[in-house]
C-alpha cells in the first residue's frame, strides 16, 4: 500500500540538457514524461510586452509523474537524485514538487527555487467530503 503522489519537477534547459545518463535514466525508470516545454520559439519578440513575456531565461521543461511512491529520504535512488541536483545545478534552475505527502501542508519532497517557472508549477492543496 503507500502514499501514492504525483510528482513535478521543472528545470530550465541548462540543466536539461546537462543531465547525466544515469539520470535520465532514473527518470524514465521513475515514470517522468515531459508534459511541456519552453523553448525558442515561445519567446516573446515584442519587448513592450512585460505580462507573460517569455524569456531566454524562461526555456525548459516540465517533467510529470503520477501516482508514484515517492520516498525520497527512504528509496536511496531518489535520494541520490535530489544530491545530485543538488550539488551539479543552481536551485534556482530547478523545482520538485510532490503533490501529496502524508499531511497536506507537507514540503517534504519539494526542492529546488525556480518559482518562477513559466508553467506556474506550485502545490494546489484541497480537500473535498462526499457521501451517498
Amino acid at each position: 500500500m503507500g502514499i501514492r503522489s504525483d510528482v513535478a519537477i521543472v528545470m530550465k534547459e541548462a540543466v536539461r540538457g546537462h543531465l547525466t545518463p544515469e539520470i535520465k535514466v532514473f527518470l524514465e525508470e521513475w515514470g517522468f514524461y515531459e508534459q511541456a516545454r519552453v523553448d525558442e520559439s515561445d519567446i516573446t519578440k515584442d519587448e513592450s510586452v512585460q505580462y507573460g513575456r517569455i524569456t531566454k531565461d524562461d526555456l525548459g521543461s516540465l517533467f510529470i509523474a503520477e501516482g508514484v511512491k515517492w520516498y525520497h529520504f527512504e528509496y536511496d535512488d531518489i535520494a541520490a537524485f535530489y544530491k545530485y541536483m543538488n550539488e551539479n545545478h543552481d536551485p534556482e534552475d530547478w523545482l520538485i514538487v510532490q503533490a501529496c505527502h502524508e499531511y497536506p501542508e507537507s514540503t517534504d519532497g519539494d526542492e529546488g527555487e525556480w518559482h518562477d517557472n513559466p508553467f506556474g508549477l506550485r502545490k494546489c492543496v484541497s480537500v473535498e467530503l462526499t457521501w451517498d
